[in-house]
């Protein structure tokens, strides 16, 4: 496969990850969404192939790949959780392999959600961003 087709494949990942960021912001904590900026967090490929989030609150654009000098986010507003959802929609755009729909607000113990959504705006995420081609489908067996 040419570079040229890697990095429109990338291209077009990054687009359903910034569709699911969307879906995740317009809804309980609205995580990933800025209100006062009116502003979503979202993923973008540079002509390298190099993965970079854009923070919603501090609109830094921030560099997600391992390096050698460590791995601080400078410009990053949210927590671990979250920071390693970024790093499994870096994956997913790099490699095509789509995340466990667990990522999406993992259960806790309790009967609740790790991100404190409320039950519907839980249950709206996992179902549409869910259905995006980033989440491993639920295989339905024929009769």
């Amino acid at each position: 496969m040419t570079t040229g087709n890697k990095l429109t494949l990338k291209q077009q990942r990054t687009e359903q990850v910034n569709q699911v960021i969307r879906i995740i912001g317009n809804h309980g904590r609205h995580f990933f969404f800025n209100q006062k900026a009116n502003r979503y967090a979202c993923m973008e490929v540079d002509q390298r192939g190099k993965i970079w989030f854009i923070d919603d609150f501090s609109s830094r654009r921030i560099f997600i790949h391992k390096t050698n000098w460590g791995g601080r986010w400078r410009g990053f507003s949210h927590g671990g959780t979250l920071r390693s959802l970024i790093e499994r929609f870096r994956d997913y755009i790099r490699t095509g392999e789509p995340l466990h729909p667990g990522y999406l607000g993992p259960e806790r113990f309790d009967d609740c959600n790790i991100w404190g959504y409320d039950i519907e705006g839980m249950r709206a995420i996992r179902e549409q961003a869910g259905a995006l081609p980033v989440f491993r489908q639920a295989i339905t067996e024929a009769a």
